[in-house]
């Protein structure tokens, strides 16, 4: 793996079939862990770090072509591994970069999942919205302690689903997962400079709208959802209605993050899906 290349880790046996795993903001590839050992015995499994994330937390991109920029990190990153066609699994964030994979890669990708993930928004006043919203949360992690924002982002109404405990062994793992070593997570701004890059360069409000994409797209995609996450169920039956995706997958006990909370579950569909 060269310096230009996105950080991995792998699961699976290598001449499985090939899935690539996006995680969400704040993530890294460590979080797909328990969902890789559920399908590690058909499949090669290769989680990547985003830029600014985990081990790429130090990857950076130009924000006026970020998405382009990852496609093409992407693409480098798993050509240094000999694969040349993959199918994609993206969370949330995750899911949008894949999306934007699929707009410039199209040809690589055999199947695109996508999980709790918007497509991107429509009407002007809603990017000027959301990108001040981001534009707030970034200026958090540069200026606050990573805690105290992990604190208030997980009590955000996309993770209402999650009870006291399950919040505070996230915000721990995620404390843990983006502490730059020797300094710890109440130093003001200093371990979320990174994610505050990601945020802006990432926005919602500046990404294309990818329904015409998906329903262009020749590959199959298909969508999961959680039974507790109402805001993405709605998404994800409006883009099957659309054309946008062959099929959509609700999965039950589960809210936003899906792999986390139902991995066998989710795995089991994916197994079907692609073998």
């Amino acid at each position: 793996m060269n310096a230009t290349n996105l950080a991995y880790r792998t699961w699976g046996i290598r001449e499985g079939v090939p899935l690539v795993l996006l995680h969400g903001f704040l993530g890294d590839s460590g979080d797909w862990e328990e969902f890789a050992r559920h399908l590690e015995t058909d499949l090669y499994l290769i989680a990547v770090d985003l830029p600014g994330h985990g081990k790429s937390r130090d990857v950076k991109v130009s924000q006026d072509n970020a998405f382009e920029a990852f496609s093409d990190l992407l693409r480098g990153t798993l050509y240094q591994l000999g694969l040349e066609h993959y199918s994609v699994l993206g969370y949330s964030l995750g899911g949008r970069l894949a999306m934007s994979h699929l707009a410039q890669a199209g040809e690589a990708i055999d199947r695109l999942l996508l999980e709790s993930s918007h497509p991107g928004l429509e009407d002007d006043a809603e990017r000027q919205a959301r990108w001040k919203n981001d534009q707030d949360w970034a200026e958090q992690f540069r200026n606050d302690p990573l805690n105290e924002v992990l604190q208030r982002w997980y009590h955000q109404p996309v993770f209402a689903d999650l009870n006291s405990r399950e919040r505070e062994r996230l915000m721990q793992h995620r404390c843990s997962s983006h502490q730059i070593e020797g300094l710890s997570p109440d130093k003001v701004g200093a371990n979320g400079a990174s994610l505050a890059w990601a945020l802006e360069a990432f926005s919602l409000s500046r990404q294309p709208d990818f329904c015409g994409v998906l329903n262009r797209s020749s590959q199959a995609s298909h969508y999961f959802c959680g039974e507790r996450d109402l805001k993405f169920q709605n998404i994800a039956h409006r883009l099957l209605e659309m054309g946008c995706v062959h099929s959509v997958h609700e999965i039950k006990a589960a809210g936003h993050n899906i792999h986390r909370e139902q991995p066998e579950a989710m795995a089991a569909i994916i197994r079907q899906l692609l073998l």
